[in-house]
């Protein structure tokens, strides 16, 4: 039932909606990272979007279509092994193998180098926020420089050996998962109570960005990025 309506959230973009610029770049250790870039207004945020296992980077269109149409820009990537990013440095592979290559890991490279992207498209560092799912959220929880804002949906005390770690202070942080996703749910409940002035969002069922199919959840969510994105 969620994944029917996230897939119809997903169809209905509405016409005035760039389909976004297909964008690649290079990782500090050899991997190519694709990824769909939607420029910002002027002087306004990008969010650095990042999915988690068996994920890509369409699932955040519905979220990046809405934050175009506010003025936010993003930088929906496809982490290494995923999707469009199979090249590495030695060669295409996925991530089948990530669990006994301690892999995961090094995806944080795949986030510093979306960040470098950025730079070049004139974006400081300052105006970068990051968003990220499940191992995404987890990946994004660390990211530097200091974010502009931060929000992890249904992260984990630890995703196959990626740690969740605590927000910066005074960076705006939301933390959402669903009741039923205990052990993200936990997870989120913990450091929220943690994270001085973190925000903890719950949505109905889903995890990541599933939970987008939750029409209250996904307009909370919007209104959130909106108000911190200033």
């Amino acid at each position: 039932m969620m994944i029917s309506l996230l897939l119809a959230l997903m169809a209905a973009v509405p016409s005035w909606a760039s389909q976004g610029q297909n964008a690649r770049f290079k990782t500090e250790d050899g991997w190519t990272i694709a990824a769909v870039y939607r420029a910002p207004r002027i002087h306004r945020p990008v969010a650095i979007m990042v999915h988690g296992v068996a994920a890509g980077k369409g699932e955040w269109e519905p979220l990046a279509v809405e934050l175009e149409r506010r003025g936010i820009g993003s930088l929906a990537i496809d982490l290494r092994g995923h999707g469009e990013s199979l090249q590495g440095p030695s060669g295409k592979t996925d991530f089948q193998n990530f669990d006994a290559t301690g892999e995961w890991a090094q995806a944080e490279r795949d986030i510093e180098a979306a960040a470098a992207f950025l730079k070049k498209h004139g974006i400081a560092a300052s105006r970068i926020g990051y968003i990220g799912a499940s191992i995404g959220a987890n990946l994004v929880s660390s990211a530097k420089p200091k974010p502009r804002f931060l929000v992890l949906l249904s992260p984990g005390v630890d995703y196959r050996g990626v740690r969740l770690a605590s927000p910066p202070k005074g960076v705006p942080t939301l933390v959402a998962a669903s009741p039923a996703d205990s052990y993200a749910f936990e997870s989120s409940q913990d450091l929220t109570a943690s994270a001085k002035g973190a925000v903890f969002l719950t949505a109905r069922q889903g995890h990541g960005a599933q939970m987008f199919a939750d029409p209250e959840f996904f307009q909370k969510l919007i209104d959130w990025i909106e108000h911190n994105s200033h």
